[in-house]
C-alpha cells in the first residue's frame, strides 16, 4: 500500500514539474495493518488510588532540608484543621517512579487545581530520565521536550493575552486562517512576527533589546553555566530602557507582614534558597505557609503567586519611605506578573485577569502615585539577590543588622556589583 502511494506521489509531482493535469484522484495515505495493531493498554503495570491531599512537611535550616512528616495535610501544613481535605490521586508508575495529581474539582482549593508533582528515586542521569519519561507517555501524556518553536509560538501568543489583543477581530481572523490551512509552527510564527512588527511599527521585533522567547532563567549569578531556577519571558513590547525613562525612581515593593523582624528574615533568606516564594512554592517545598492572608490566597489561586505593590522608592518625591523590600521595576516585564488597581487577594479564576489587568507604564505610574491597595503578583517566585534594588528599614540600628545578615552569608556585593551597605537605607 505505501509503495502504491508512493508511486502516485511520484506521478502527482512529475504532473506539476511539467505543468500537466493529473488523470487520478490523490487521497490523504492512511497506515494498512495486516493484522490488528498491538493493543496493549498504555497504563499497564500503572496504579492509582484516591487520597486526600497530602504533602511532605520539612524543615529547611541551615540549608539543610530534614523531613518532619512524609503525609501531612493542607490542614496540618496551615496550622487549620479546618481546611478542607482535598482530593488526589497517589500514582505509582513502577521501579520507585511515583506521582501524585490533584484534579480540577471544587473539593480542592483552587490554587491546587491541575497539580501534578513527580517523583523518583534514584540519579537524576540520562538513563534514569528518558525512563521516567516514558512511563509518563504510557499514562497518555506527551513528554516530548519543548522546541524553540513551540517556546516562540507560546511566546508571541502570550504577549498577545498579556495585552488583550487575542481576541481583537483582527488577531481571531488571522488564528483562523492559519488553523483553516493547517500552517506548521513556522508559518504561524512567521505571521505572528509579522503580525507584531506592523503594531510595533518595527521592521524586525527578533531585533528588539527585550525579544527573548526562550526567557531568563531566575537564578542568573555571575557565570552562565550556573543559572537555574524558573524561566521566565520578559514583554518584548517594552524594554529595561522604556522602564527606566518612563518611570524612574519606581520599584516593585513587599512588606513584610512585621518589618521588625526584617534583619532575621533576610538572614533566613540568604540561608536558604534565596528566594522570595508563593505560598504553594512553600508548600512544594514542604515549608509552613505564612504571610498576610495565606488561606483565602488559596481560594483565589492567589498562593501560587508572591504578592507585591508598585511604590516610588524611599527618598524619591511622593514616597511613603515604608520599610521594606523594593524590587526592581523590570520585574513588570514579566509576562507572569498581573497588576491589579485593588487588592484581590491575587484572584486568577475565572475571567478576572482579563478584566481587571492593568499592563502599560502609565497605569502602574498612577497606581505608584495614588499609594492605594493595588497589587502586582508574580508567578510561584522572585530571586531576592538578582532583582532587589533596595532595603529600607527603620533606624540606623537595624541597618547595621541588615548589613552584617548579608555579611554573615559572604555577600558584599550584589550580582550587578553594587555594595551591600548601599542598597540598604533608612528614609
Amino acid at each position: 500500500m505505501a509503495k502504491q502511494y508512493l508511486a502516485e506521489a511520484e506521478k502527482v509531482l512529475d504532473c506539476a514539474a511539467n505543468h500537466k493535469k493529473y488523470p487520478g484522484q490523490f487521497g490523504q495515505y492512511r497506515k494498512q495493518f495486516r493484522d490488528e495493531p498491538d493493543q496493549k493498554k498504555p497504563a499497564e503495570g500503572i496504579t492509582a488510588r484516591k487520597t486526600k491531599v497530602t504533602v511532605p512537611l520539612r524543615e529547611l535550616k541551615d540549608g539543610q532540608v530534614r523531613v518532619l512528616q512524609e503525609r501531612a495535610s493542607t490542614g496540618e501544613v496551615f496550622g487549620r484543621p479546618s481546611l478542607k481535605a482535598g482530593v488526589q490521586y497517589e500514582i505509582d508508575l513502577g521501579d520507585g517512579i511515583t506521582a501524585s495529581y490533584r484534579p480540577w474539582v471544587d473539593a480542592n482549593y483552587y490554587a491546587q487545581q491541575g497539580e501534578f508533582e513527580l517523583r523518583f528515586a534514584g540519579d537524576p542521569d540520562p538513563k534514569r530520565f528518558e525512563q521516567v519519561l516514558e512511563r509518563l507517555e504510557r499514562m497518555g501524556i506527551n513528554a516530548s521536550i519543548a522546541t524553540p518553536q513551540d517556546a516562540e509560538l507560546l511566546y508571541l501568543h502570550k504577549q498577545a493575552y498579556v495585552l488583550k489583543i487575542d481576541t481583537s477581530a483582527e488577531y481571531q481572523k488571522m488564528q483562523r486562517e492559519l488553523d483553516a490551512r493547517s500552517a506548521s509552527k513556522e508559518e504561524r510564527i512567521a505571521r505572528l512576527r509579522g503580525f507584531w512588527e506592523k503594531r510595533l511599527g518595527v521592521p524586525d521585533i527578533t531585533k528588539l533589546p527585550g525579544y527573548d522567547p526562550l526567557g531568563e532563567h531566575q537564578g542568573k549569578w555571575d557565570d552562565p553555566q550556573q543559572r537555574a531556577g524558573w524561566r521566565c519571558q520578559m514583554r518584548f513590547d517594552i524594554s529595561d530602557e522604556d522602564l527606566e525613562r518612563e518611570m524612574p525612581g519606581h520599584a516593585v515593593y513587599h512588606r513584610l507582614t512585621d518589618d521588625s523582624s526584617l534583619p532575621k528574615f533576610i538572614d533566613e533568606l540568604l540561608g536558604t534558597n534565596g528566594t522570595m516564594v508563593s505560598t504553594v512554592e512553600k508548600m512544594r517545598a514542604g515549608i509552613r505557609p505564612g504571610g498576610m492572608s495565606p488561606v483565602e490566597d488559596m481560594n483565589t489561586g492567589g498562593a501560587s503567586y508572591f504578592f507585591t505593590r508598585i511604590r516610588k522608592l524611599p527618598g524619591q518625591r511622593g514616597s511613603s519611605d515604608d520599610p521594606g523590600l523594593y524590587f526592581k521595576k523590570r520585574l513588570l516585564r514579566r509576562m507572569d506578573a498581573i497588576t491589579y488597581g485593588g487588592d484581590k487577594y491575587g484572584r486568577v479564576t475565572g475571567d478576572t485577569v482579563r478584566k481587571n489587568r492593568r499592563s502599560d507604564i502609565a497605569d502602574w505610574k498612577q497606581l505608584a502615585s495614588r499609594g492605594g491597595s493595588d497589587e502586582t503578583i508574580f508567578k510561584h517566585s522572585v530571586t531576592f539577590l538578582d532583582n532587589i534594588e533596595v532595603v529600607a528599614v527603620r533606624n540606623a540600628a537595624q541597618r547595621t543588622q541588615v548589613i552584617e545578615a548579608f555579611r554573615k552569608h559572604g555577600i558584599t556585593r550584589l550580582p550587578d556589583g553594587r555594595r551591600v551597605e548601599n542598597i540598604v537605607v533608612v528614609p
